[in-house]
Parts: structure tokens; C-alpha cells; sequence
């Protein structure tokens, strides 16, 4: 402040001297000039061009000028015209222009793109001035900007920027941009430290051979790529690293390390030496930077958030700051900085996943987020790291985990498929993945790959050895990742025929051996290929050698097998190999179970660890444990083991155990949250409230910001619970509301404290408010927290929404039935017979509000009954110990049922002897329970329920067996005679339905017989229209035999009498019909008019015919008489008097025209006629 306000002077000064100079001389060209300096060196840039302009103008190309105004341009930016100005300075002055003109060119020819023309003019400048500091760091900047590291003298190169940049601090050590520059550049660079160190392989110790010039948060390298913080110092010239050791034990290794503290001392010169805002805030970005990386996080949040204010367009800075707001769970701010970044850098994969991963941490749009995560991955597709971000966002929800599980192995594929290792952490996690998701055989074998990558990153991987042994050793078959077979040197054959559990040790060459050092007993050995057992005992024959074993099982020898399931055919080839085996006793090289050293990396153990939880998840107790015992014994101060022991312990009712276990936690990290947190819940789950307190008061005075919401959280689940507290009710209740609002306050997300308020508004009877919260936690945590279903279930049975309120207990014993979720009482089973007896209740009280209508409507109350006992039974099978009130209320429910029962004919509803008879069971079952319980209550035994209850019950359940009595007798009278009215009404409706079927079938046959007579009469007429359509056919043969015998006739008259024409006789047959015309004459349909007017006509005709000749017709009469006699109605169609009539087969103008014509000299139509009279006579 006091520099500033000194410039300010100063600046005031400059001016009035300025002013008074022109008053002296208004043409004086330098005044302008220094005139438009200084306002251009306060910003009044439109001023400065005012002055340079002027003089310009007046006084010609004056140099001040000329590169006043190519400054004034440039800070305009428009640096065509800059460098338009600067290259008529060089021309006009080529030496009295200098370096300056030239790197002012040099500066408008980068920002118009032209970096050669940059670099000549920066070179050009330093040719003239060699001392330009300018010069030097722009040449410099631009030379390491151009740099390949790929080529074969980038070394070269790099150093001789950093020598040039050197140089130009120590021409001018006030310069900032220079010095911003050093900083940077040692923030990168590594120091040798002065002699070389010792490194054991797996161990956090290093050993010096000197003093070692490192401090506590030094970050060092030791050898060639092994980066790690000094933690502490150790002895007198060690010290303790952050990371273990993973290559094999070396000496003499080189050491280097950071050297920040010479970065801090830099930017702070490079702060304190410019008033440029945007140089300040390069200062303070390398300053933030150096803290960020030490991990003093609020002084890097302090320094980033002064650059960002200094120069908001600083995405470095912006970015770093985010980072460590990130780094404070300030998701909120942190997701703003990004956005502005992004603002800038639109294409910033960094800032894009990064925001991406904000959003989904703080849940408000997922969608949003995986959008920044897919930008990001579509801008660089084959960035793994990229992938390994998005699908670490999808594993924040459990909905989500087979999208991040299938992105992870995206990830592999990309990694595996640039020819890279895939890192531990990826299988790692894709294991953890599995495991949720309960895919155990594939959890495993990712366990495996990630123990695998971890192997590969140690250069010398230790075989593990005979002398390897421990107290916790590694010998389950599950936990095969951890132990090897080592061939023990010597082999072992049967001692005996009769006992092959002992066997003989020998060595190589056949003679007696003795067994190595460091086979025990307790090992597992294998003998061959496939025999696997443990060594119960090693004796010795002499008392000095070991060379007898006892194993615990038998151990069979793969010949002897081979003989129990093959008999030999050849007898005598037995004989000689059992011989052969009796002279030379096979033998079978021994190997020994051993624990490789892979738990030996600190790496493995957290591989381990989840490996140790997979067993635990998948059931497999024994190998969990064993393996949760070796992590602790190599790795004492790994915590979560002894947690994870303990919580096996104590789920297995082994509570000493779990104390155990919890001792040895609080003893090795006394202090530590996650223990007092397992020890509090523990004295939870055993309802030792007081002790429960206590922890979590303690807990909550540490004020740790991972642990305080939860014992706040835990302090009001205790206040809740002991609400029955005599006097402290309104206490009670008061306090624990107040933790759970005090929980809400600083995280209004906290699910849990919404649940806990909902459980106080609920018991405070506001039951909607109590909804409205179990139904945000509900929407919030995707039904996560199971408890919020049985609450809201308990809502909707205070409200009497009986169907809500069963659908919320059934939802919750749907969530609580996996083996990993979170229950709500000691064990597992006690929870189901809890919620079971919710349910129970819930019926029973539904049946009481239906029994409420008295009437039909009250009808479902028995079933409702039947339900709840049905409940409450499941509910005492759940149960593990004897509970009376259980008993109690199955009674009660049976005496609500059998009252029921009893009362359904007031209520008009209708029952059944067999309902009776179930009611009068029940109250016989329940009566001696509840008097077993008045007997208990009067010895002084502890009954949970009144005595004047247990004698109400006892008093009513009488009474309503005396009732039930009565009433079952009158209903199975009233079913007796109800039966035998029902066989009555049974015989009569079987008598009806036999008559019935007889009339029935006399209908049948009746109408069979019409049908037949029916069918007897068409098939008779059917005969006689054949028979008549004969005798038509004969009647045309006949008349046309009589025609023949007329013209024969004819012909004999012509001859007798020549020349004579007889014209009559063609008169005479001149109406001849034809055959076919009779036939269609006979079944004509015309109206009898008609049929009247051809009538008359023929008539006419037959008359003029019997006029002119009367020999013809008599001769054709006499000739029709000779025909075939024509069968008359009664013999054609019979004497019938059905109602049908014939007219379909002759029309009934025939009939009229044979009435007309009785005769005719036609025999053949007279006779047809004459029929057909006589068929409509019938």
C-alpha cells in the first residue's frame, strides 16, 4: 500500500510537471510525448493516442513518437497497425530503435501468428542488446514451446532455455515474468540431493548414507521412477516415506527431491515485483500450486481464489480451485468454478469429467452429468482414463453398478489394447462391482487379475520357503491366492500295511532322511499329485531325527486305488507286483503348504481385504476369518480388520470374541471414529443405552465432520428409543428431535435425520407432516434406508389405510431378505418376527374396523381373523426364544376370531358348523395358555401383561365356549335338516329330470317316425312320377307307331286313286303335337285363362276337323285303343289324405283342358289328359 500510494505521487507529480511545460512551450514536441508515456502507463490509452497523434501530426516521424503509437495499437490490439508502427520505427531508425522496437515487433508477430518472424525479431534484439531480459524470455518461451521430446536433442534444447531464462533473471532479478517463469520450472524439476539411500524391499524405512537434506512433506524420488512424501525421519540418518518399497532390497541408490521452497521464493519475488494483475496472479496460481501438491489444502484454496479475483480468465487457477473445494465437499462451488472454465475452455476433457463427477455427486441431474462425461470421452475416445471417470460415477448408485461394471471393462479393453498394464485399482474396483451385484465367481476372478497387477509392478517378487511360517498361517482351499505348495526335498512312503497314516521319511536316493526345517505341525502337506492332509505328530525312531509323520487322514496311495477299481485278469502277475511292491516300497515326494508373501505389499491388503469380505458375503466364514487374522498379524494397524472380525464375532453371538476384537482396535488406533462407532452400535444391539451415550458424546465433542452427523444421528436414535422413560417423555422426545434438525441444518440431504424427524412428528401425531418426510426419504434415497418403509407403513395404520400400511411392511421385508441389507433389530430373524407381528396387528386391527359396520358389510372381518392368527404364528416360528407376549396375542386373536364366528347370524351373515367348530378349537387351545400365564403371574414369574387382563381373557374365553357350544349344536341340527332337505329336493329333481328325459325320448321317437313316414311317402312319389314318366315315353312310341301306320294308309290311297291330292288329311294332323310339347304342356304354369282361350282353340279345330271327316278320327280312335292301359290317379299316386298336393309336378290347366276335351282324335294327349283329370279329381 505505501508503494502504491507513492506511484500515485509520484504519477500526480509527472503530471503537473507536464502541465507547466507546456504552458512554457505548447510545441514542444517531447512534452507530448512524455505526456502520452504517462497515460499510457495508467490506462488512459484514448489520451495517449491523442498526444502521439498531435505529434505526430506537428512535428513529423519523431522515434518516441512512433513507438508510443505502435504501443498504443498493440494495447488495442490491433497489432497489424503495431506492427505496421514498429517496422516504420526500425526503418526510419534502425539503431536508435534498439532491442525495444524489436521485441515489441517480435510481440505483435505472435500474436498475429507469425512465430519465425517472432524468433528473428527477439534474436535481432538480443544481437543489439544483450542484456535484453525481454528478448531472452520470449526467445526462450517460444523455443521451449517447439520443443519434441521425441527428438534426439531435446535435452539439449530444454536446458538451454532454462539457461537463457536464467540468464535473464540475473540481468534483472526484479523482472516477474521472469522469474514466474524460474518458478514453474523448478516446480518441475528434480534435485539431487547430496549422497545415495537404502531401500528394503516392502518397507516404509529409508536409510541414508549421510545426513539427507529432506524435511517432512518433501517429495522425493528414489532411483529411477519410485515417487513418494517423506512422512517423518527415523534414526539418525532414515527416514519413513509414504508408499512401501515394491522393488527388491538396494543400496546405493540415487536421491532427489522438489525443491518448492525455492518455487515459493520465487513467485513471491515475481509478486511483490510487477502491478500487472495478470503477472500477480501467475504468481500466486505457482504459489497455490506448491501447497496444493504438499496438501495444505487451505492455504492452496486461499492463494487460488486471490489469482482467480486478480485474473478471472486464469483456467489453471479456476481449476486448482475447484479441485480443492472438491477436496472440502463445497460440491456446489466447485461445480460453478468448472462452469467457468468451461466458459473459456469449452474443450477441457479435465474440467469436463471433473464437472461430470461433481454432478453425480451431488445428485440433482445425472443426466446432465454423464453428458459432461460423454463430452469429455468423445473429444479424446481413447483416453481409458476418461472411462475409468465414468464408470467410477456409475458406481455412486446401486441401480447403476452392471453400467459401470460393462465401462470398466470398456476401460480394460482400451488399455489392453494400446499395450499397457491394466492398473490394480480397476480390478480392484470391477471386483468390488461383482461382488455388490452378487456375481462372487467373478468378483474373485478380478480379485485375482488386480493381485496379479500388483505382482507385476514388483520388479523381484519373493517365493515363499520353507522357513516361512506365523501363527495366522494360509491354508484354506479358498484362500489359494495366498499360499503356495514348496517341495520340502524328501519323500515319504507307508511305515506300515496296517496304519497308513504314518509314513516314513526318505531321501532321494532311498535311505532314511530326516524332515527339513520349518515342517511343523499343523502344515498342510500334499503327497503326489492329488493326496491332501495335516501333520498331526512328527516322531522320530532314534529320538534325535524327525522322520516319521502322522497325518490325520489315511493316506491311500494311487496304486492301491487303482487296485479297488481294476481287478486284474493274470493272478500270477499280481503276485509278482505285489512282491515286487513288498521289496521296494514307492515313495511320494512331500510338499508343504505355504503363505506366499503377497500381503507383504500394502497394496495386496486392501485386495485382501475385499477378498476376506467376499467369503463373508458369499458364506464362507472360515476362510474369511482366516484370512482377516493373517492382514492383522502382518499389518497390525490395518484397523478394518479387527472391525470385520469383530462384526463376525458378534453376529455369530460370540459377544466376548467381539469385545476382544474391539479392545485390540481401540488399542491399536485408540482414538479412532470407526472403532468408538463399532463399539457404540454394538452396546446398541445389546440396548446398553447409558454405555452407547457415552461413546458418541465422545465421538461428538472429537467434532470430526465424517463422524459427527452420525453420532448426532446415533444420540437421537437413543433419546427416541428411551422415550418410555417415567417423567422424561416430553425430555426425551425434545433432545432427539433436536439432533436430528441439528443433522438437517448442515445437510439437508442427510436421509437418515429426515427419517429420524419423521419417527418425533409422528409421535407427536402429525402424522401428515410424518408422511410427507418418509416419503422424501423415500424419493431421495431410492429406498435405501428400509426403516422409512416401516415407518410410513406404521403412518398409513395409524390412519386406518390398513391395504398401505400391509404393502409398506411387505415392501420392507422385500428389501431386508437380501443378506446384506440393513435390519432394524439384533438378528435377523428377530426383525422378521417383528415386522411379522406388524402385520399381524395391522390385520387385527382391519377386522375390528370391519366388525364395526354389525351388519353384512361386516363379513370379512373372519378372514381378516384367519390372517392375523396366520401372522402371528409365522411370527412365533421367526422368533428364536420363548416370548409370551407372542403366545398372548395369538390367544387374543383366536377369542377375536371365534367371537366373530359367533356373533355372524345377528349380523345376518352366514356361517357353517366347521367355522363353529374351528372357533371352539381355538378357545379350547387358547384357554389353558392364558391360565399357564395367570400360574406364572401368581409365582412371581416376570409376565409382561396385567393380571386383571389375563382374567378378562380367561372370564370371556368361558363364556364364548359355553356360547359356541350351544351355537355348534344348533348348527348341525340346522345342517342336519338342511342336508336331508337337500336329498328331498334331490330325489325330486332327479324324478322330474327322469320324466322329463322320457318325454323327451317320446318326443324323439314320435318325431322319428314322422320323419320316416315322411320320407316313405317322397320316395312313394318318387317311384310313380318314374312310373308315369314310362308310360309317357310308351304313349309317344305308340302315337308315333300310329302316325307311321296313317301315312302308310296315305300311301295306299294315292296309289289306288292317282292324281287325286287328299288335302284333309293334313287338316286333320295338322295340330299334331309333338312328344316333347305334351311333355312341356303337362307341366305348364300358365293361369287357367290362358290355358281356357287354347282350350276353345283346339276345340274349334277338333269340331272342323269332325265337320270335314269323321272316318279318320274313329280309325285313330280305334287305333288308341289298342295302347296300353294308362294307370289312373288311384293307381299312380294311391289314396292319400296328406295335405301336400302334386300340383308342383302338373299344373292345373291341364286338368282344366283334359275337362274341356274329353275326347279327341289324339289317343296319345287324350290319354294324358284323361290322367291328369283324373289326378286333380284325388
Amino acid at each position: 500500500p505505501a508503494q502504491a500510494e507513492r506511484n500515485e505521487e509520484l504519477k500526480g507529480l509527472a503530471e503537473d510537471r507536464f502541465m507547466r511545460a507546456g504552458k512554457v512551450d505548447q510545441l514542444f514536441p517531447m512534452t507530448w510525448v512524455g505526456r502520452g508515456m504517462m497515460n499510457l502507463s495508467i490506462g488512459r490509452v484514448d489520451q495517449a493516442r491523442f498526444f502521439f497523434e498531435t505529434t505526430l501530426r506537428q512535428c513529423g516521424q519523431v522515434l518516441p513518437a512512433l513507438l508510443g503509437m505502435a504501443a498504443v495499437r498493440y494495447r488495442e490490439k490491433d497489432y497489424r497497425g503495431a506492427q505496421e508502427m514498429y517496422g516504420r520505427a526500425m526503418t526510419l531508425f534502425p539503431e536508435k530503435s534498439g532491442g525495444s522496437a524489436r521485441v515489441g515487433f517480435g510481440l505483435a508477430c505472435y500474436k498475429l501468428g507469425q512465430v519465425d518472424r517472432s524468433k528473428s525479431a527477439f534474436k535481432r534484439a538480443l544481437d543489439m542488446d544483450r542484456d535484453n531480459v525481454e528478448a531472452m524470455i520470449g526467445l526462450a518461451i517460444l523455443d521451449m514451446a517447439s520443443l519434441d521430446e521425441t527428438s534426439r536433442d531435446f535435452r539439449q534444447r530444454s536446458e538451454r532455455c532454462i539457461r537463457l531464462i536464467s540468464s535473464a533473471n540475473l540481468v534483472d532479478r526484479s523482472n516477474a515474468m521472469v522469474q514466474n517463469h524460474l518458478a514453474n520450472h523448478y516446480f518441475w524439476k528434480w534435485a539431487p540431493v547430496p549422497g545415495t539411500v537404502e531401500a528394503t524391499a516392502g518397507g516404509a524405512v529409508v536409510k541414508g548414507s549421510q545426513a539427507m537434506n529432506v524435511d517432512t512433506g518433501d517429495r522425493i524420488r528414489i532411483g529411477q521412477g519410485f515417487e513418494t512424501v517423506v512422512v517423518e525421519e527415523e534414526g539418525e540418518h532414515g527416514f519413513r516415506v509414504k508408499d512401501a518399497w515394491k522393488s527388491e532390497s538396494k543400496t546405493g541408490l540415487k536421491l532427489w527431491k522438489k525443491d518448492y521452497d525455492r518455487v515459493v521464493v520465487l513467485a513471491r519475488g515475481a509478486y511483490s515485483s510487477t502491478t500487472v494483475k495478470e503477472v500477480q496472479a501467475e504468481s500466486l496460481y505457482l504459489l497455490a500450486r506448491v501447497y496444493h501438491v504438499r496438501d495444505e489444502m487451505e492455504s492452496a484454496t486461499k492463494f487460488y481464489d486471490r489469482a482467480c479475483k486478480l485474473a478471472p480468465d486464469l483456467g489453471p487457477a479456476r481449476f486448482g480451485l475447484a479441485q480443492c473445494l472438491i477436496y472440502d465437499e463445497k460440491y456446489e462451488e466447485a461445480a460453478a468454478h468448472l462452469r467457468l472454465v468451461l466458459g473459456s475452455s469449452p474443450h477441457s476433457t479435465d474440467a469436463l469429467a471433473a464437472l461430470g463427477l461433481v454432478e453425480v455427486k451431488t445428485g440433482k441431474d445425472r443426466r446432465e452429468a454423464f453428458g459432461y462425461l460423454k463430452k469429455a470421452i468423445d473429444q479424446d475416445p481413447l483416453n481409458a482414463e476418461l472411462v475409468q471417470l465414468e464408470a467410477l460415477a456409475l458406481q455412486q448408485r446401486e441401480s447403476d453398478y452392471d453400467k459401470g461394471l460393462e465401462r470398466y471393462r470398456s476401460a480394460v479393453r482400451l488399455v489392453e489394447g494400446q499395450g499397457r498394464a491394466v492398473p490394480f485399482e480397476v480390478w480392484t474396483n470391477m471386483g468390488v462391482l461383482c461382488h455388490e451385484t452378487k456375481k462372487f465367481d467373478d468378483a474373485l476372478g478380478h480379485y485375482e487379475s488386480a493381485l496379479k497387477a500388483i505382482d507385476q509392478d514388483v520388479e523381484a517378487k519373493r517365493k515363499p520357503s520353507l522357513e516361512d511360517a506365523g501363527v495366522d498361517s494360509i491354508r484354506h482351499k479358498n484362500n489359494s491366492l495366498f499360499w503356495e505348495w514348496v517341495d520340502a526335498g524328501v519323500k515319504v512312503s507307508c511305515h506300515s500295511e496296517e496304519d497308513n497314516k504314518l509314513l516314513a521319511v526318505a531321501g532321494d536316493g532311498g535311505d532314511g532322511a530326516s524332515l527339513p526345517e520349518g515342517v511343523e505341525v499343523g502344515d498342510h502337506v500334499r503327497l503326489g499329485d492329488d493326496f491332501i492332509s495335516e501333520i498331526m505328530e512328527i516322531k522320530s525312531d532314534d529320538g534325535k531325527e524327525r522322520n516319521r509323520l502322522v497325518l490325520k487322514r489315511a493316506f491311500v496311495p494311487p496304486a492301491d486305488k487303482e487296485k479297488k477299481e481294476v481287478k486284474e485278469e493274470d493272478e500270477e502277475g499280481k503276485e509278482e507286483e505285489n512282491e515286487k511292491e513288498k521289496e521296494t516300497p514307492k515313495r511320494f515326494p512331500l510338499a508343504v503348504k505355504k503363505p506366499n508373501h503377497r500381503l507383504e505389499n500394502a497394496s495386496a491388503v486392501s485386495v485382501a481385504f475385499n477378498l476376506a469380505r467376499l467369503h463373508e458375503a458369499a458364506g464362507r466364514i472360515v476362510p474369511a476369518v482366516e484370512l482377516h487374522k493373517a492382514i492383522v498379524s502382518r499389518h497390525p494397524s490395518y484397523v478394518n480388520s479387527y472391525l470385520r472380525l469383530a462384526c463376525i464375532a458378534r453376529d455369530c453371538g460370540s459377544l466376548p470374541d467381539c469385545s476382544e476384537w474391539l479392545k485390540s482396535a481401540v488399542a491399536v488406533t485408540p482414538g479412532n471414529p470407526e472403532v468408538l462407532t463399532l463399539v457404540g452400535n454394538l452396546h446398541l444391539s445389546l440396548c446398553d443405552w447409558a454405555p452407547a451415550q457415552t461413546v458418541f458424546g465422545q465421538l461428538l465433542e472429537q467434532k470430526m465432520p465424517k463422524v459427527e452427523a452420525y453420532s448426532m444421528l446415533s444420540l437421537g436414535n437413543i433419546y427416541f428409543n428411551n422415550l418410555k422413560t417415567p417423567r422424561k417423555y416430553t425430555k426425551h422426545l425434545q433432545y432427539s428431535a433436536d439432533f436430528y434438525k441439528r443433522i438437517l441444518n448442515k445437510d439437508r440431504a442427510n436421509a437418515y435425520a429426515a427419517n429420524g424427524l419423521g419417527t418425533v412428528l409422528a409421535e407427536k401425531g402429525e402424522l401428515v407432516r410424518a408422511k410427507e418426510a418418509f416419503n422424501r426419504v423415500r424419493e431421495v434415497s431410492g429406498d435405501a434406508i428400509p426403516d422409512a418403509l416401516l415407518n410410513l407403513g406404521h403412518v398409513y395404520l395409524a390412519q386406518k389405510r390398513h391395504p398401505e400400511a400391509l404393502q409398506m411392511y411387505q415392501s420392507y421385508m422385500n428389501r431386508t431378505r437380501g443378506a446384506a441389507a440393513n435390519i432394524t433389530s439384533k438378528s435377523r430373524d428377530d426383525d422378521d418376527a417383528e415386522v411379522l407381528l406388524y402385520i399381524a396387528f395391522a390385520y387385527f386391527d382391519w377386522a375390528r374396523i370391519t366388525e364395526q359396520f354389525n351388519n353384512t358389510k361386516a363379513a370379512p372381518a373372519d378372514g381378516l381373523y384367519r390372517k392375523c392368527v396366520e401372522f402371528v404364528e409365522k411370527a412365533m416360528e421367526k422368533s428364536k426364544k420363548e416370548n409370551v407376549t407372542l403366545r398372548y396375542d395369538w390367544c387374543m386373536a383366536k377369542l377375536m376370531a371365534a367371537n366373530c364366528i359367533l356373533q355372524k347370524p345377528m349380523r345376518g351373515i352366514r356361517r357353517n358348523a366347521q367355522e363353529v367348530r374351528d372357533a371352539l378349537d381355538g378357545l379350547e387351545k387358547s384357554l389353558p395358555i392364558v391360565q399357564t400365564l395367570v400360574a406364572w403371574k401368581g409365582e412371581g414369574k416376570r409376565i409382561p401383561i396385567a393380571t386383571s387382563t389375563l382374567n378378562d381373557f380367561v372370564m370371556h374365553c368361558k363364556t364364548n365356549m359355553e356360547v359356541a357350544k350351544t351355537h355348534l349344536k344348533e348348527e348341525e341340527k340346522r345342517e342336519t335338516e338342511a342336508r336331508e332337505m337337500r336329498e328331498f329336493q334331490k330325489i325330486e329333481a332327479e324324478a322330474a329330470r327322469k320324466e322329463e328325459e322320457v318325454q323327451q325320448q317320446m318326443k324323439k321317437d314320435q318325431k322319428l317316425k314322422e320323419e320316416e313316414k315322411r320320407d316313405k311317402k317322397a320316395r312313394d312319389k318318387m317311384l310313380k312320377v318314374s312310373n308315369l314318366v314310362a308310360g309317357w315315353e310308351q304313349e309317344a312310341e305308340a302315337a308315333k307307331q300310329a302316325s307311321e301306320k296313317k301315312k302308310s294308309k296315305k300311301n295306299e290311297k294315292t296309289l289306288l286313286v292317282p292324281g287325286i291330292v287328299d288335302d284333309e288329311d293334313d287338316l286333320i294332323f295338322d295340330d299334331e303335337v309333338p312328344a316333347e310339347q305334351n311333355a312341356n304342356a303337362l307341366f305348364d304354369s300358365d293361369d287357367d285363362d290362358e290355358e281356357g282361350g287354347r282350350a276353345s282353340k283346339r276345340s274349334s279345330k277338333e269340331s272342323k276337323r269332325r265337320k270335314e271327316g269323321d272316318s279318320e278320327p274313329e280309325e285313330e280312335e280305334g287305333e288308341g285303343a289298342k295302347q296300353p292301359p294308362v294307370e289312373t290317379e288311384k293307381d299312380l299316386f294311391g289314396d292319400s289324405s296328406d295335405d301336400e298336393s302334386d300340383e308342383e309336378l302338373v299344373p292345373e290347366a291341364t286338368s282344366k283342358r283334359s275337362m274341356e276335351e274329353p275326347g279327341g282324335d289324339d289317343g296319345q294327349a287324350s290319354k294324358k289328359r284323361r290322367v291328369l283329370a283324373d289326378d286333380d279329381e284325388d
